[in-house]
């Protein structure tokens, strides 16, 4: 190989998957020639922004159980090569520590995500790994020797191809949808995608009444009047959405539910006191109505709840308060308060936004790529990342499989073109 737009591998798309993998194969492919294709002027850029910055690596409550359904037997697989040991370790062999909190999520020790991307591109620097930045593939063409990445100035060609070029959430970073498009190019399966870990947009007048408000919660997607999920939580309100991590945990069932047309069959139940069961917060309401009889109504909930979901539960529950104390209160609304309070219905309005999202959820069908992330339809072609119908919880799961899919893709090809140069050189 002579020309300068020749190599033995390309990777298109610099972010956390495309850098492990261009990283795992310099360690591996003695001396052989790489390149990273990336669009943006510095790669790294949704990583960076990862965590609120911190970068949220891996979590060592690991399961394929935090993934989607389609995902799982490749998880498992993955999960057998690459658990978060293997991974903390492998980034320790690059120079980076790793610390881990109370709820098992994996942070660089210094709580910034630059140490994640620094450390990745160093080991870049010092392997034969060439980063073109400002370099934008705009198609992929199939050859007989391998492939042929077409970009608006010049075309780059390679025996191997990885694409690693990610989903269409936060566009600003730089996810442009191009794995779709290159899919297409290439005839792989794709599966519908969609926005995931993400607020979710509701129908609902009197929420500006308690917009910027937070409380604990349990949270239960509901479909066809049957619980699915219940997560635990910070619950956000905003004026036209509802957030939080808790929420985010469940906007893939909605957002997958808009996708088939099944909204209708899907709602959010918010229970705001999830540590008293309803019984003893009855009992305690009615005791603080009989001994606070002449404090106005709208009191009910003061002492527990932010004094404003207190007026937004009147609300729900059709319950006048203006006007009124809470010895005025009869029973049966005293009732109704706190069902309101230990079960709040949100209804969906409409998909959550590309741009508040976290992850793509749907994308390339994992049916079509091996152990390997190669695909089974195209040699020397792998597949990693959010390119992938891959999408995990919040709390470092997307991560470690951009990472774990990117060095497994970057070793095994790698390997095998060192096996292959090798077994030339012999003959």
């Amino acid at each position: 190989m002579s020309s300068k737009t020749d190599f033995d591998i390309i990777i298109i798309g610099g972010g956390a998957s495309g850098l492990a993998a261009a990283a795992a194969f310099g360690r591996h492919s003695n001396g052989l020639r790489a390149a990273v294709i990336e669009k943006e002027e510095k790669p790294g850029r949704k990583l960076l922004a990862t965590g609120n910055g911190r970068c949220n690596l891996t979590n060592t409550d690991m399961s394929e159980l935090h993934y989607n359904e389609a995902s799982r037997p490749l998880i498992k697989s993955v999960l057998q090569r690459i658990d978060p040991n293997r991974l903390i370790s492998m980034f320790a062999s690059l120079g980076l520590y790793c610390r881990t909190d109370s709820e098992g999520r994996v942070y660089p020790y210094s709580n910034r995500a630059l140490a994640v991307l620094d450390t990745l591109t160093m080991w870049l620097k010092k392997t034969n790994v060439t980063v073109l930045t400002g370099t934008s593939a705009r198609s992929i063409v199939k050859t007989e020797s391998g492939y042929k990445v077409v970009c608006e100035n010049e075309t780059f060609r390679a025996k191997k191809l990885i694409i690693s070029t990610g989903g269409t959430v936060q566009k600003n970073l730089g996810s442009d949808g191009s794995s779709y498009r290159f899919a297409d190019e290439l005839k792989l399966s794709c599966e519908s995608i969609y926005p995931s870990l993400a607020p979710v947009i509701v129908k609902d007048k009197e929420l500006s009444l308690i917009k910027g408000v937070r409380s604990a919660a349990a949270v239960t997607a509901y479909v066809n009047g049957a619980p699915v999920k219940t997560e635990y939580g910070e619950l956000q309100f905003n004026e036209k959405n509802i957030s939080g991590i808790c929420i985010f945990q469940l906007s893939r069932i909605v957002n997958e539910a808009f996708i088939k047309g099944t909204q209708k069959n899907v709602c959010i139940t918010a229970d705001l006191t999830p540590d008293i069961p309803f019984d003893e917060l009855r009992q305690f309401v009615q005791k603080k109505c009989a001994a606070l009889s002449d404090m106005p109504a709208e009191m009910i909930f003061t002492g527990i709840l932010n004094e404003k979901l207190g007026v937004y539960i009147y609300k729900k529950a059709n319950v006048q308060f203006k006007g009124r104390t809470l010895g005025e209160l009869s029973s049966s609304e005293l009732d109704a308060l706190c069902k309101k309070a230990k079960c709040c219905k949100f209804t969906p309005d409409k998909p959550s936004e590309y741009n508040a999202a976290q992850v793509t959820a749907g994308g390339i069908s994992v049916s079509g790529i091996d152990r390997n992330m190669q695909s089974k339809q195209h040699s020397g072609l792998y597949i990693i990342g959010e390119a992938l119908d891959v999408d995990g919880d919040c709390g470092g799961y997307n991560l470690h499989f951009a990472f774990a899919s990117g060095i497994i893709a970057g070793t095994h090809a790698a390997k095998n073109e060192v096996k292959k140069h090798d077994k030339n050189k012999r003959a």
